[in-house]
């Protein structure tokens, strides 16, 4: 079983959603797939009933969104949320993991369109998905991980609910927040500048995995973005709120990945194939201390590196 909410239009006389945004919020539930994983099948079911199926699946304790990048089909987002279900459940997670689905083409030459659409539905993310989910009874614990273009719609999206929007009387927040190849320009998650506002208000920690050898995020930034370095590719500033933390991770990724299969696309996504990467990304969302966690070490110049 797999739950997702999107945002993509569904076409109903096709079955399958499709590239553009929609002006609603789908709540899905996936019951099968063929034994290549090629086709899925499920159905789209009420609000009320998907917070019951993620609360069976673990969500009365913690709750794991994955929220995708940009050049990523349904299909891709599908494929890299059951890696991250079992990675994460083969380190001891017991919740449930579900993923926010935006309309991203899953092509390189859209970068533009996906941004804009990005920011048109990211939202909803909070009011269709996060608030929602807070709730619910007893009150899970929400942790969110965002690959690449996911980091823009996280962020987009607490910045734009305020404290009263919340369920009940507490402020609303996320437990654990994690980007990994985060494409975010760098500068907005300093100390004071809006993105490090905005996670220091609406996340108990911010975790950011790193890498200076992301091809893809050279191009982001180099190409795309005017020479802005993202966050997934040069770190945090210098200057950072307590509780946000760097994790360099170019000496994990010489690991995992050979030389010879070190490409534009492994670069960013090798994540999703890391087993030294979901077990430290499981103790982040068990709270463990991150100066004392066995998958990190500390570089000269004292900065986190995940290495085991």
């Amino acid at each position: 079983m797999a739950l997702f909410f999107s945002r993509r239009t569904y076409n109903s006389k096709k079955k399958k959603f499709t590239l553009k945004p929609a002006a609603k919020t789908r709540y899905v539930n996936i019951t099968k797939k063929t034994a290549d994983g090629s086709i899925r099948k499920g159905s789209i079911v009420k609000k009320a009933k998907w917070l019951d199926l993620v609360r069976q699946q673990g969500g009365d304790t913690a709750v794991l969104i994955y929220v995708h990048g940009f050049n990523t089909s349904q299909k891709d987002m599908l494929d890299r949320l059951e890696k991250i279900e079992t990675g994460v459940r083969s380190n001891g997670y017991k919740g449930a993991v579900i993923a926010f689905d935006w309309p991203s083409d899953g092509s390189l030459h859209t970068y533009d369109r996906d941004r804009a659409d990005a920011k048109a539905v990211a939202r909803y993310f909070v009011g269709e998905g996060i608030l929602p989910l807070l709730g619910m009874s007893p009150r899970p614990k929400l942790h969110v991980i965002a690959h690449s273009m996911g980091a823009l719609v996280v962020l987009r999206a607490f910045s734009d609910f305020g404290d009263s929007a919340g369920p009940g009387k507490k402020v609303w927040s996320a437990d654990q927040v994690m980007f990994a190849s985060g494409d975010a320009e760098a500068a907005w998650l300093e100390k004071g500048a809006w993105g490090d506002l905005v996670l220091k208000k609406r996340s108990k920690r911010f975790t950011n995995y790193y890498s200076g050898m992301d091809k893809v995020l050279a191009i982001s930034s180099g190409i795309v973005n005017a020479g802005r370095p993202r966050v997934g590719r040069a770190g945090m500033p210098k200057l950072t709120s307590k509780g946000h933390w760097d994790i360099f991770c170019d000496h994990q990724y010489k690991r995992d990945v050979p030389k010879g299969k070190r490409n534009r696309t492994t670069s960013h996504r090798w994540w999703f194939d890391s087993k030294v990467f979901y077990k430290d990304l499981a103790q982040t969302i068990d709270g463990q201390d991150a100066k004392t966690m066995p998958t990190r070490h500390y570089s000269t110049v004292g900065d986190q590196v995940l290495l085991a």
